[in-house]
């Protein structure tokens, strides 16, 4: 089994950005997550309503400054900042978890408007995240609940052999982590995974919901209702959820491994 595609999302509900390496800490990969759409009252904003966030892309230049875009109307134009650690503190919800982010730019806030289609504002989580979750007693991003999340592409490739359209891509699921080489749903039987030099612990399967239904290459929602339509009926567990992926969280996540594709992965406990 080996790593065949690393991804991390700058932007919460934003464009992926597809890597070759990436760096492991606490709260996930390096950059992940770190930027969270608010609207009124510091309420995040995410692809469940807004799924135009999927064609918005977020990316880091070698100098530190951000940018960020939208895929498919240049006429849209670009905004450009950079984060400080001085800027405005803003509440802000994730869920049920209440923390504080910093602000980025009024600038920033404008263009997202825009986009959105609605006041909003972009906040940063800054170098160390004040977002706390007990269930795993560790700081995390603002991914929805976990700091990682591991697919299986012979488990896409088994959804995709029961709907109609056999065409979903991994993409729809948001992973961080893709692996190949094992069979399908086998991830429900581990524990804990070795990858590379990192070592994990499959702390849940991934419950989801109609996010998968948007296709990233669009930014729309499938008329379909797939692939959420054939999960509910192929992988709806005893909670009465659904379910595809697995949560993640490092075992060694100080030491900073370093995670590559094409890194070989064990499986190094069952359940």
């Amino acid at each position: 089994m080996q790593l065949t595609h690393l991804w991390r999302y700058p932007l919460k509900s934003g464009a992926a950005e597809a890597l070759q390496t990436a760096t492991l800490g606490e709260e996930g990969l390096t950059q992940d997550r770190r930027f969270v759409v608010v609207a009124a009252r510091g309420k995040f904003v995410t692809a469940r309503t807004h799924p135009q966030l999927q064609r918005l892309a977020l990316r880091e230049d070698a100098c530190g400054q951000w940018r960020l875009w939208h895929l498919d109307r240049p006429e849209c134009g670009s905004v450009s900042f950079a984060t400080d650690d001085q800027a405005e503190r803003l509440d802000i919800q994730v869920w049920a978890d209440r923390f504080t982010a910093l602000s980025v730019s009024f600038e920033a806030d404008a263009w997202l408007s825009e986009q959105v289609g609605m006041p909003v504002r972009l906040s940063w989580l800054g170098e160390r995240s004040e977002r706390y979750r007990e269930i795993i007693a560790q700081r995390v991003s603002a991914a929805d609940g976990f700091p990682l999340l591991l697919a299986n592409q012979a488990s896409l490739a088994a959804l995709n052999a029961q709907t109609p359209s056999a065409d979903h891509g991994m993409d729809q699921f948001r992973p961080n982590l893709v692996i190949s080489g094992a069979e399908a749903w086998a991830e429900d039987g581990w524990q804990e995974v070795r990858i590379g030099e990192a070592r994990f612990t499959l702390v849940s399967s991934c419950t989801r919901c109609a996010m998968v239904n948007v296709d990233p290459a669009t930014g729309a929602k499938r008329a379909d209702k797939e692939p959420l339509k054939t999960l509910a009926r192929v992988r709806r567990f005893a909670d009465g959820q659904v379910h595809f992926g697995y949560n993640l969280v490092a075992l060694d996540p100080s030491r900073k491994p370093t995670l590559r594709v094409g890194d070989e992965v064990e499986v190094t406990a069952f359940k």
